[in-house]
């Protein structure tokens, strides 16, 4: 572990090794973008611990500390640099889930049976939905104020009921 004492440029970092000043190029990156490289260096490990590991002359591969972020990694994934040795550019594969087998070969030719395998998702068909239809009203000759036979007693709901009053309230 040593600690980082100053960034020269976007690939040169200054670093006090028990106590002398000692200049590190990062290895496995070239650099695309000069400035851009320099404040990422600035901004992630300007004053930071960081860990060492040489890779050849004096370059090295830098992982800041305490939670190990690599830097030469960073500078390519922030769009800065360019890998130039294998396992500095991170896999460049997407995260997916695949629900379910994959057959590539397809169905097998020849191979036909009425009845689908269990689970396949491809058994009986269901009718579509149907959509819930609206009760129907009949057309009678009652007056909108009229109460239904039918109906169990309870008010309309424009209808208003009489509670009953305590004995301090007034009209």
């Amino acid at each position: 572990m040593v600690r980082v004492i100053g960034i020269e440029n976007g690939h040169t970092i200054t670093i006090d090794e028990r106590g002398t000043r000692v200049s590190v190029r990062l290895g496995g990156v070239a650099i695309t973008d000069e400035l851009r490289a320099r404040e990422l260096l600035r901004w992630t490990i300007g004053n930071a611990w960081v860990m060492l590991e040489r890779a050849a002359d004096d370059m090295a591969l830098v992982y800041r500390s305490p939670d190990a972020l690599f830097i030469n990694r960073e500078l390519v994934l922030r769009g800065c640099a360019r890998a130039t040795l294998p396992g500095i550019e991170p896999e460049n594969r997407p995260a997916v889930t695949y629900l379910g087998e994959i057959n590539p070969e397809g169905p097998q030719r020849g191979a036909r049976s009425e009845d689908p395998a269990p689970g396949s998702g491809s058994g009986t068909r269901r009718p579509p939905r149907a959509s819930p239809k609206p009760p129907r009203r009949s057309r009678s000759s009652r007056t909108p104020g009229a109460a239904d036979p039918s109906a169990p007693h309870a008010p309309s709901s424009g209808a208003r009921t009489r509670a009953p009053r305590s004995p301090r309230s007034s009209d």
